[in-house]
C-alpha cells in the first residue's frame, strides 16, 4: 500500500477532496492510504499557536519549526522509517510528470509539509525536509493545493489506482508530448463536427492521427518541451512533413455553404473548371478534354436541379453534378461489382477553384455529397474517376469510399474512356 501523510492547518478540507472519486476508491481498495494531520495538535502553546514574528522583522508569521518537527517525528515513528519530505514552496523546483514517476515508483511512503502565512522556519527544512516542490512561478495562500496536486498526480500512478496504465501512458507530458484532443458524442455539435479519422473503425490511422495531432500541439503550446523530442524515427518525419503541408495550407474562408447552383454562378463555374482542366493536363491525367464539361452540360444540370456550388464567404470555391438517375455506364461494370443494387446519387463534373486547393473545402464538398444524398432518402453514393487523378482517389478513400472496378464513359477518341469506380454506403439519421 502506498502512504501519503499531509501536515496541514486545514486537513478536513485536504482531506475530503483526496477521499474522494478514483482516489476515494483506492483508499477503500487498500492500493492508498492519505491521511492527514493538524498541525495546531503537535504545539505545546496552550492557544494552539504554530506561528510567529520572524526575526529580521517584517510582515507576517512564519511557521514554527516545533510543532512542525513534533508532528514529523510521530508520522516517522508511526511508519517505523524516515518517509520522503517534501515542502511545497514556491522556492522549491517546479512539479512535473517525471517527478510524479519518481515519487510513485522509488518511494511507498511521502510526507507532504504544507507551508502557510510568510513560510516556515528553515532550521526544520533543513533537518527534515528532503526536497522542495513548487507548482509554478506563482505564489499560494498556503501548500494546500500544491499538496492535493501532488498526491493526486503521484496516486494516480500507483498500480491498482487507475484500471489500466494506459490511463495515464497516453496522456500529456507522460513522453514529452502534449495530449491530442479527445471528442465524445454526438458527432457533431453545435456545426461543429468529429475529425472523420476518428470515426474510420482503423486503429492504425486513429493512432496516427492522435500522434499528430500530438506534435502540432506541443509545437504550438509549448515549444519548450518540443524542442526535446527525440522525432527522428521514420514514422514522425513522415507526420512532420504531412504536418508542415497542412500548415501552409490556405485558410478555408468561412462560412462554407452549399447550394444549387444558378445561372449567375457559370462565369464563376467556368472558371473552375478551366483550372482543375489545366490541372489535369499539367499531370497528365486524361479525364477532362475541351468538349467536356462544358457550360452547356452545367445549365442542363442546373435545368434539373443537379448542379451545386459550395460558397466561402458568398465566393463560389467549387462545383459538383449529384443526381439520383441512374448512371447507365455504372451498369456494366467489370473487374468488380456494385455492393447492391438499391438507389444510389451518382457524383460528376466536381471541382474546387485552385484558390482552395489544399484549404479542406473538398472535405467540405464530400460532406456535402453525403448531406444531399441523405435528404434523398438514398443509402448509397457513387463516383468514378480517372486513376491517375490521385487527388480525387485519396478524396473518395479519406471519405470511406471504397473501390469497386472499372467502368467505361463516353470519352471521344484519341481521349482515355476508362474510370475507377467507388462506392460509400450512407448512415440515414
Amino acid at each position: 500500500m502506498y502512504h501519503i501523510d499531509i501536515i496541514t492547518l486545514f486537513p478536513d478540507t485536504v482531506g475530503d477532496v483526496l477521499s474522494e472519486s478514483i482516489l476515494g476508491r483506492a483508499q477503500e481498495r487498500d492500493f492508498l492510504r492519505i491521511e492527514t494531520h493538524q498541525l495546531r495538535d503537535y504545539t505545546v502553546n496552550k492557544q494552539k499557536q504554530v506561528d510567529d514574528y520572524p526575526y529580521g522583522g517584517g510582515r507576517g508569521a512564519v511557521l514554527q519549526a516545533d510543532p512542525l518537527f513534533r508532528c514529523w517525528e510521530h508520522i516517522c515513528a508511526q511508519a517505523g522509517e524516515r518517509p520522503r519530505t517534501i515542502f511545497l514552496s514556491p522556492c522549491g523546483k517546479t512539479f512535473t510528470q517525471a517527478d510524479a514517476k519518481r515519487l510513485a515508483w522509488e518511494h511507498d511512503h511521502l510526507i507532504l509539509v504544507c507551508g502557510h502565512y510568510e513560510g516556515v522556519d528553515q532550521r526544520f527544512i533543513d533537518e527534515c525536509v528532503d526536497e522542495e516542490i513548487s507548482l509554478g512561478d506563482f505564489v499560494l495562500t498556503g501548500g494546500e493545493i500544491a499538496a492535493m496536486a501532488v498526491a493526486d498526480a503521484v496516486s494516480r500512478l500507483v498500480p491498482g489506482v487507475l484500471s489500466d496504465p494506459e490511463c495515464f501512458e497516453n496522456e500529456s507530458h507522460w513522453d514529452g508530448l502534449l495530449e491530442y484532443p479527445q471528442y465524445s458524442r454526438p458527432e457533431v455539435w453545435h456545426g461543429r463536427a468529429v475529425p472523420p479519422e476518428l470515426l474510420t473503425g482503423d486503429h492504425a490511422k486513429v493512432e496516427q492521427w492522435r500522434r499528430k495531432q500530438s506534435l502540432l500541439r506541443t509545437w504550438q503550446r509549448r515549444p519548450d518541451l518540443y524542442e526535446r523530442l527525440d522525432l527522428s524515427s521514420k514514422e514522425d518525419q513522415k507526420l512532420l512533413a504531412e504536418l508542415e503541408r497542412e500548415l501552409n495550407r490556405p485558410v478555408l474562408p468561412r462560412p462554407v455553404e452549399c447550394r444549387p447552383a444558378a445561372a449567375a454562378d457559370i462565369p464563376a463555374i467556368q472558371a473552375i473548371i478551366a483550372q482543375a482542366r489545366g490541372w489535369m493536363d499539367d499531370n497528365g491525367i486524361d479525364q477532362w478534354n475541351e468538349n467536356y464539361p462544358i457550360e452547356e452540360d452545367f445549365l442542363g444540370d442546373m435545368a434539373r436541379g443537379e448542379c451545386y456550388v459550395l460558397t466561402c464567404a458568398g465566393q463560389v470555391g467549387a462545383v459538383f453534378t449529384l443526381y439520383a438517375r441512374p448512371e447507365e455506364s455504372y451498369a456494366a461494370i467489370t473487374d468488380g461489382k456494385w455492393s447492391a443494387d438499391e438507389p444510389y446519387a451518382s457524383i460528376h463534373r466536381c471541382a474546387v477553384g485552385a484558390a482552395y486547393r489544399g484549404s479542406g473545402l473538398a472535405g467540405e464538398m464530400a460532406a456535402a455529397w453525403e448531406e444531399l444524398g441523405r435528404r434523398m432518402g438514398l443509402g448509397w453514393l457513387r463516383v468514378d474517376t480517372h486513376k491517375k487523378n490521385k487527388a480525387m482517389v485519396g478524396l473518395l478513400r479519406k471519405c470511406g469510399f471504397q473501390y469497386r472496378g472499372n467502368v467505361l464513359v463516353d470519352a471521344p477518341p484519341p481521349h482515355d474512356p476508362r474510370r475507377v469506380a467507388y462506392e460509400k454506403r450512407l448512415k440515414l439519421r
